[in-house]
C-alpha cells in the first residue's frame, strides 16, 4: 500500500497539486468576496425598486473595487440618527467629539461602524455651534478646540480628503481602542453606506457644492 502510494504522488506530482492549490487560493477569496457583498441584499426596506436596484450594482462595483475584500470597509446598515444632538444645559466635549465622529462613517473606511449621522451642512454647523458654546463655557482646552474646528471648517467647505485621519483622531479622543479607519471610502462606497442607513435623499452629501452653496448662504 505504501508504495502504491508513493508511486501516486512523486515528487513531481505533490509540486504541481502544491502549485495547482496556491493558484486557487485567491480564486477562491475573489469568489468568496463577490458572494459575500452580492447575497447581503437590500439591506433598507425603504427603498424602492430604483435604489434597491441601484443598491445591487454598487455592491458588484464595489466587489470589482476589492476583489480580495482586502478593506472590508462596513457599509451594512447600521444605527442611525439623521440629526446631531446636544446638551446645550449641561455641555459637554465628549458629547461633540461622539457626534462628530458618527458624522465621518459615510466618509471612511472601516471594517466595523457602530452608528452614524449623516454628515450634511446642518449637522456640521450645529456641531461648529456646539464648539463655540463649549468654549464660552470653559468646559474645552485651547488645544482642542482649534483641532475640532479645523476638522468642522474642512467639513463646512466641502473637504473631506482628510476624513480618515480625523475620524482616527477623534476615537483618540474618545480613548477607543478598535473603530479605526483604514482610508477614506470610495464613491461608490459611500453611496451604498448612504443608501443602506439614510435613504436616497441624503445622497446630495456626496456632492461638494452641497456645502459650499449652504456656506455661501449662511449668513
Amino acid at each position: 500500500m505504501s508504495q502504491k502510494l508513493k508511486q501516486v504522488f512523486t515528487p513531481k506530482r505533490l509540486i504541481i497539486m502544491t502549485s495547482v492549490l496556491i493558484l486557487l487560493i485567491p480564486v477562491f477569496f475573489v469568489s468568496y468576496t463577490f458572494y459575500k457583498n452580492l447575497s447581503q441584499g437590500v439591506e433598507n426596506e425603504d427603498l424602492d425598486d430604483h435604489y434597491a436596484k441601484r443598491v445591487k450594482e454598487l455592491q458588484l462595483e464595489i466587489s470589482k473595487e476589492d476583489p480580495l475584500n482586502l478593506r472590508g470597509n462596513s457599509t451594512a446598515k447600521t444605527r442611525v440618527e439623521v440629526d446631531v444632538s446636544f446638551n446645550e444645559e449641561n455641555p459637554s466635549r465628549t458629547e461633540l467629539i461622539k457626534n462628530m465622529h458618527l458624522m465621518t462613517h459615510q466618509k471612511i473606511s472601516a471594517r466595523s461602524k457602530w452608528g452614524a449621522i449623516p454628515m450634511t451642512p446642518d449637522n456640521i454647523q450645529q456641531s461648529a455651534d456646539y464648539l463655540e458654546l463649549l468654549k464660552t463655557k470653559f468646559k474645552i482646552g485651547d488645544s482642542m478646540h482649534a483641532e475640532l474646528k479645523t476638522m468642522l471648517d474642512h467639513w463646512s467647505q466641502g473637504d473631506f480628503s482628510q476624513s480618515d485621519k480625523e475620524q482616527n483622531r477623534l476615537l483618540h479622543f474618545l480613548q477607543a481602542s478598535r473603530g479605526f479607519s483604514n482610508g477614506l471610502a470610495t464613491e461608490n462606497e459611500e453611496e451604498l453606506f448612504i443608501l443602506n442607513n439614510f435613504g436616497p435623499d441624503y445622497l446630495h452629501t456626496l456632492d461638494e457644492a452641497t456645502y459650499t452653496s449652504f456656506e455661501e448662504s449662511s449668513p
